[in-house]
């Protein structure tokens, strides 16, 4: 039906061949969207946007080029996706469009690892002086399954990207801070500092964060899964057989 005249309309037209009230929205496809678990990752350069105000522009962007560029590289690595770089902010997102059983591991390597490129490329350029804080946040998020990030189309919305943003901005210098939730998930994997809880924009109660030190096995290795399940009372099965069978054969004899 026709949304303007309210006439059958008799095939797909851009336009009603009754009125011709235009007809683009009704035929767009739906937007294809699903829940998700997701990790994402922040990083900013601190005292970046003070440092370039009497910049000049091409200096700016011939600074902060070689940085883009290795954080992507970093972010890949580990499976992520960037998707969008803002001015000197990154934002990357494990587990969408491509998920892993250990995307929240796979988002504190990667800013584990960002924090090294920052000192590669430093110790490389010594006049570039960069410095990053990295927050990490793991949660539920609406996945545009459709989304195009290389043109600017956001792949996740939902509280576990604005909470990311802020676990950033309350990150120390130079340093990673994860959410209690990548924490859980992932503290048999990392060494891990808690710091100082936060209270931020948006949230009734302050937000506990943790700092990853150093992971405790490669990546890839058994040490390291972090859906590996312990297994209880396996310890005791054999002895219980054991006695089992000790205890019928007194019986027969």
């Amino acid at each position: 039906m026709c949304p303007s005249c309210g006439k059958e309309l008799p095939g797909e037209f851009p336009f009603c061949p009754f009125c011709t009230a235009p007809l683009t929205d009704r035929l767009a496809p739906p937007a294809l969207e699903e829940r998700k678990v997701v990790s994402v990752l922040f990083c900013d350069l601190v005292g970046f946007t003070a440092a370039s105000e009497a910049a000049d522009p091409e200096d700016v962007r011939a600074r902060i080029r070689p940085y883009h560029a290795r954080l992507r590289s970093e972010i890949e690595r580990y499976g992520g996706t960037v998707e969008k770089f803002v001015g000197d902010a990154v934002m990357a997102v494990f587990g969408a469009p491509v998920a892993h059983e250990d995307d929240a591991e796979r988002a504190v390597r990667a800013g584990l690892r960002i924090l090294e490129a920052i000192g590669d490329l430093n110790e490389a350029e010594p006049g570039l002086s960069l410095q990053v804080r990295v927050g990490i946040n793991t949660g539920e998020a609406v996945v545009s399954l459709g989304a195009r990030p290389e043109e600017g189309e956001g792949i996740v919305t939902g509280d576990v990207v604005n909470t990311a943003s802020r676990l950033q901005g309350a990150a120390p210098v130079s340093a990673v801070a994860v959410s209690e939730q990548t924490f859980r998930v992932t503290e048999r994997v990392f060494d891990y500092e808690p710091l100082e809880p936060v209270s931020v924009k948006g949230k009734a109660e302050p937000l506990a964060l943790y700092r990853p030190l150093a992971a405790r096995a490669r990546f890839g290795s058994e040490v390291t899964r972090t859906h590996a399940t312990p297994l209880v009372g396996r310890e005791l099965e054999k002895p219980l057989l054991i006695g089992t069978f000790e205890r019928a054969a007194q019986q027969r004899s």
